[in-house]
């Protein structure tokens, strides 16, 4: 095998690993927000409004897990499938067949196939079919909204944090 195979292989690996570190990073920062909210209402009795919109920051940061979805729809290695390169694409199927045990069936859950052909479709898809099932979302923009997307959401989300752990609540007396 090439480099460039062993490298796309690599890469795929690198992308399942950051899925799931972001997907579990949201999971917990939302779960963490819940918990900061609950401390601050319930055991500490503060009820400012500015602690009610935790409510919508968690919220927030659950739905950004559809970024992280459609970011990793469609693997790296299956869109260089799509380079104008055909040693690229040679290479890109070489690595798909490689991991096809690993890589097809969770490509084609992301896909949203019904799950009665999945089985078939990752034992027998071939790379032309691979190519067309894939086209038009290997296309898509998530690649370019996904890391500007983050980095603004975490800069806004790291100025929140810091906003309510600095938040001094008026007191009535």
């Amino acid at each position: 095998m090439s480099a460039r195979v062993d490298a796309l292989v690599a890469g795929y690996r690198r992308e399942v690993r950051h899925r799931w570190l972001l997907t579990w990073a949201g999971r917990l920062v939302s779960l963490y927000l819940a918990v900061l909210y609950i401390y601050l209402l319930m055991v500490l009795g503060h009820d400012d409004p500015f602690y009610i919109s935790l409510n919508l920051v968690a919220l927030v940061t659950g739905l950004s897990g559809f970024v992280t979805a459609f970011y990793y729809e469609v693997p790296g290695v299956v869109r260089a499938l799509h380079s104008p390169d055909p040693a690229l694409a040679d290479d890109a199927w070489a690595a798909v067949e490689r991991l096809r045990p690993e890589l097809l069936p969770r490509l084609l859950v992301d896909l949203n196939l019904p799950p009665d052909e999945r089985p078939e479709l990752a034992r027998s898809l071939d790379r032309a079919g691979l190519v067309r099932l894939t086209e038009a979302r290997a296309r898509d923009r998530w690649r370019t909204i996904g890391p500007i997307y983050l980095v603004g959401f975490g800069l806004a989300l790291a100025g929140y944090l810091w906003l309510v752990h600095t938040w001094e609540p008026a007191t009535v007396r």
